[in-house]
């Protein structure tokens, strides 16, 4: 018994690895065609039937993929540039003083203010001094020239002594003058027509150079500055339409470009547009924070379809789906190529590879783009 396993095994092994006769591969291979053929004309037959019933038989519902439907719109197409804007005042400015104490603040937050009119006082007894002593100084030589212009017309002493004495006067009287204008800088004046924004400092306090005492501005000029990504340098032009909105206010008006900057940041890669405020506007502030919309591109002849409706292959090549209507509720989906022109906010504005191919009106595959190919019968829910 111990025997007849071993010599079991080494015949069946022997049996497995025998060769089959070339007569019966063939055999097989023909039963194989004839089974195939027979299944492909079950399946036809399937779906003879199944189209059948579909067209006469309200219960019965093919499982196709079901897709929501657009339309390609022949009109108008728009596109801007959005980017974010602060309010510049015209005339905003920070006003410092020389270095003293305040000794008088002579205006309120909110008062209207005149060109030169005094809005703080300061002490400067320094330059209080320097003034005496400069006045001393000019009176001197005011009274040595006069008395040496006396002599020269008496031809009485030298022509250099009379014109050091001249010199003498005019220096004292230019250095005092000098004196003066520092200690009218020291007080604080309004540098223009306007709106006292805020007063920094409180009376006693010491003021330097360094730090502002006082803001005055004035909103009759008002512009917007934002920044632009050097990528539309060639598609933004000056008078261009804009939309402009506060988000802070609930406000928005149109306006038109005013200026676009010629130097492009290097630290950011941005060039600076202006927007001019139309008058009336009196909400603005300066840096108040706007939305600028820049139209950069408009056509009124134009294809525009939904951006996801705009499939891309591996080539990088756009095209989208035209629904061709084969019975109620689904159309058998038909690929045109297509051009990318203009995007903004989700909607595409197309041309056709191949002129002619699509004029506005036809109905296109929307959501289900990504799921349907060339030829695809699909149902159209909407």
């Amino acid at each position: 018994m111990k025997h007849l396993i071993p010599i079991a095994t080494a015949a069946l092994l022997s049996a497995c690895g025998a060769s089959v006769p070339n007569g019966d591969v063939a055999t097989k291979r023909a039963a194989l065609d004839r089974l195939k053929e027979r299944y492909k004309a079950t399946a036809d037959s399937i779906k003879t039937i199944e189209e059948w019933l579909v067209e006469h038989d309200s219960t019965m519902r093919r499982n196709l993929p079901v897709v929501t439907a657009d339309t390609v719109v022949a009109g108008v197409f728009t596109h801007y540039v959005d980017v974010h804007g602060n309010v510049r005042a015209d005339k905003a400015a920070a006003l410092y003083s020389n270095g003293g104490r305040v000794r008088r603040i002579l205006v309120q937050p909110g008062d209207r203010v005149r060109a030169g009119q005094l809005i703080i006082s300061i002490d400067n007894d320094l330059a209080a001094e320097q003034i005496q002593q400069a006045e001393a100084a000019f009176e001197l030589a005011r009274t040595a020239f006069e008395k040496q212009e006396r002599l020269w017309k008496q031809q009485i002493g030298s022509e250099m002594q009379y014109l050091q004495a001249k010199s003498q006067k005019e220096q004292a009287e230019a250095g005092l003058a000098t004196l003066r204008e520092q200690q009218r800088l020291t007080n604080i004046t309004a540098p223009f027509d306007g709106t006292v924004d805020d007063i920094m400092v409180r009376v006693g306090d010491m003021t330097t150079p360094m730090q502002p005492a006082a803001r005055v501005v004035d909103l009759s000029g008002v512009q917007l500055e934002a920044d632009v990504p050097e990528s539309y340098l060639a598609t933004i032009k000056s008078g261009a339409p804009v939309k402009v909105s506060f988000p802070s206010l609930g406000e928005q008006f149109d306006a038109t470009l005013a200026h676009v900057g010629k130097f492009i940041d290097p630290s950011n890669r941005t060039f600076k547009v202006t927007v001019r405020v139309p008058p009336g506007e009196q909400s603005m502030r300066p840096n108040l924070l706007s939305d600028i919309s820049i139209q950069d591109h408009h056509s009124d002849s134009a294809l525009v379809v939904p951006g996801r409706a705009v499939l891309q292959d591996v080539n990088g090549n756009n095209y989208i789906f035209i629904l061709e209507p084969t019975r109620p509720n689904e159309a058998v989906c038909r690929k045109v190529m297509v051009d990318r022109v203009s995007e903004y906010k989700g909607r595409i504005n197309i041309a056709p590879v191949t002129a002619g191919s699509l004029k506005g009106g036809e109905r296109i595959v929307d959501e289900g783009a990504k799921n349907v190919t060339d030829g695809l019968t699909v149902r159209v829910a909407n």
